[in-house]
């Protein structure tokens, strides 16, 4: 069991990374997960597998998301303001959380926490309180896992 919370943990934080990575190259998704894998040393298949599917999917209905996380944005702040971290963390986020495949805190725990690694505290703020929103909005119910 800790295997596999450390296992979506880490295909969390890749995902990320391959998004990261498609908005700052011209490259297909797909092709984004050749030249990601090919550089990082990861022999976990579920890990692997798990996270080019968060990617993959995150990165076809990212535009849907996107206007998702613009109606969650506080007032005073505007999606294109937004750093490239904090967008590519919620894209990321806000698609497993309609996946429904993991429990709702897991998932905003986990991207919080990417948040403060590569940002800073004040962005995890920002991508938790968005992230709750949603959720909150969008009833996704603590008791689905």
């Amino acid at each position: 069991m800790k295997k596999n919370f450390k296992g979506r943990t880490k295909g969390r934080k890749f995902a990320y990374m391959m998004m990261y990575q498609l908005i700052m190259t011209d490259f297909e998704p797909i092709d984004v997960t050749k030249t990601f894998w090919g550089s990082v040393k990861e022999t976990d298949d579920d890990v692997i597998e798990f996270a080019n599917r968060l990617f993959l999917g995150a990165a076809s209905a990212m535009d849907a998301n996107d206007e998702i996380i613009t109606k969650y944005i506080r007032n005073d702040w505007t999606f294109d303001r937004m750093g490239e971290v904090n967008k590519d963390i919620l894209r990321v986020a806000v698609f497993e959380l309609f996946r429904k495949e993991a429990p709702y805190y897991a998932i905003i725990n986990d991207f919080v926490t990417l948040t403060k690694k590569y940002n800073d505290e004040r962005s995890a703020s920002l991508v938790n309180g968005i992230l709750e929103n949603i959720r909150k909005n969008y009833n996704i119910a603590e008791d689905e896992d």
